[in-house]
């Protein structure tokens, strides 16, 4: 699927999980083939704000955790959301 994060556009977005927390906020991983991308790099900053808009839904929260494994060649990215 495609989407758009912290307002780059990002295609090839492969997986997303969501998973409740006891404490009530909630955690949404999403993870992204594709080659080095240094502007989604720029992007990663932990515990900044973050917004992952897909077609079906919004996720705004903040950036709790990322990988790059580039010679796997994907990112994997995790936003916490509160409520």
């Amino acid at each position: 699927m495609d989407g758009t994060f912290n307002g780059l556009p990002l295609k090839r977005i492969i997986a997303l999980k969501t998973t409740a927390m006891t404490s009530g906020n909630t955690l949404n991983t999403f993870r992204v083939l594709g080659k080095p991308n240094p502007e989604l790099e720029e992007r990663l900053r932990l515990n900044a704000p973050a917004l992952l808009i897909l077609s079906a839904h919004e996720i705004q929260g903040t950036l709790v955790q990322y990988t790059a494994d580039l010679h796997g060649g994907f990112y994997e990215v995790t936003i916490e959301s509160i409520g």
